[in-house]
């Protein structure tokens, strides 16, 4: 089966303080194709997938490399010169994962995502792809992996399966080795009433399959409860449009890409009248360098204890 051994294995009780909580999918229409773009209506995940929402993810890839200038906010520099097994959960085009496989050749990265999206197979021989649904567990064996890293999952997780999905990435994590999260909530600064009515629309779409991206800020209660330590958590506040110079901008084209795939939702599950939406999305670019806007990204890092 590749590099990893894959586990076929009944769900268990998880040592922590809560219990494991699977989500129950459920979509409120699957009338959602009005745009003719594909979803997936057996899985909570928000966005389309198609070769647009592809090109999109690789370029979401390149800003958030910016962004953090690399890679990694897990300090796993030394660690992946040496080696180790590295795996990237909700891995979208395996862009990260494969210059990750690139940059550190010792390494072996596993991509994982409920939807294969790659390009072509990796010619990398430290880069392989696995095909399955974080919400259903992982198939692999406990302690397998050095660095989990897991992100931008807020529009596929329901809120109450968060801490299930925490304690699954450590499962699979050798004591000493690193969980990564790179999550973006719902927080902007300086907002206009474009903004705020897709915020409201968002959210609203977001709740009927009960995920809730405004919790994302506590992405690092999450790895504390879930008893890791030597965590680092960052909140980054990025600006939105040209006033905020190269970041402003790339972030500004993301949202513009992405935001207006929520249409066929916003008009089947709220009622939403096509031309209301248009409008809205039509204000936000002007509106975020009038009112100099700016968003909130978080990360959080943590490890496994070295006793386990």
């Amino acid at each position: 089966m590749g590099l990893f051994h894959f586990l076929r294995r009944k769900k268990q009780h998880l040592p922590f303080s809560w219990e494991p909580t699977m989500p129950v999918l459920t979509t409120p229409s699957d009338e959602v194709g009005v745009d003719a773009r594909r979803r997936r209506p057996d899985v909570p995940y928000l966005l389309p997938y198609d070769e647009q929402e592809r090109q999109r993810l690789d370029f979401q890839h390149f800003l958030l490399r910016l962004v953090l200038s690399g890679n990694c906010f897990a300090p796993v520099h030394d660690l992946l010169c040496r080696g180790g097994n590295v795996l990237d959960v909700g891995c979208g085009t395996g862009k990260w994962g494969q210059e990750l496989a690139t940059a550190y050749p010792k390494a072996h990265v596993a991509g994982f995502d409920v939807e294969d999206m790659q390009r072509t197979a990796s010619p990398l021989l430290n880069y392989q792809f696995y095909q399955g649904n974080i919400l259903n567990g992982l198939p692999f064996a406990s302690h397998t992996f050095d660095y989990v890293h897991q992100r931008l999952l807020v529009a596929g997780i329901p809120l109450d399966t968060w801490p299930w999905v925490v304690a699954e990435l450590r499962r699979v994590t050798r004591p000493g080795g690193w969980i990564e999260l790179v999550e973006m909530g719902t927080t902007f600064h300086h907002v206009g009433p474009a903004t705020q009515q897709w915020i409201a629309w968002w959210r609203a779409i977001s709740a009927l399959r009960g995920i809730d991206a405004s919790k994302m800020s506590q992405i690092g209660l999450l790895l504390k409860q879930a008893g890791l330590w030597n965590i680092r958590a960052e909140t980054k506040t990025l600006p939105v449009g040209s006033w905020g110079g190269r970041i402003g901008k790339l972030l500004a084209q993301d949202m513009l890409s992405g935001w207006p795939r929520t249409r066929p939702l916003a008009q089947t599950w709220l009622g939403v009248p096509a031309e209301a939406f248009e409008r809205v999305m039509s204000q936000l670019e002007t509106e975020w360098n009038s009112y100099h806007t700016s968003y909130e990204l978080y990360l959080a890092c943590g490890q496994v204890g070295s006793h386990e």
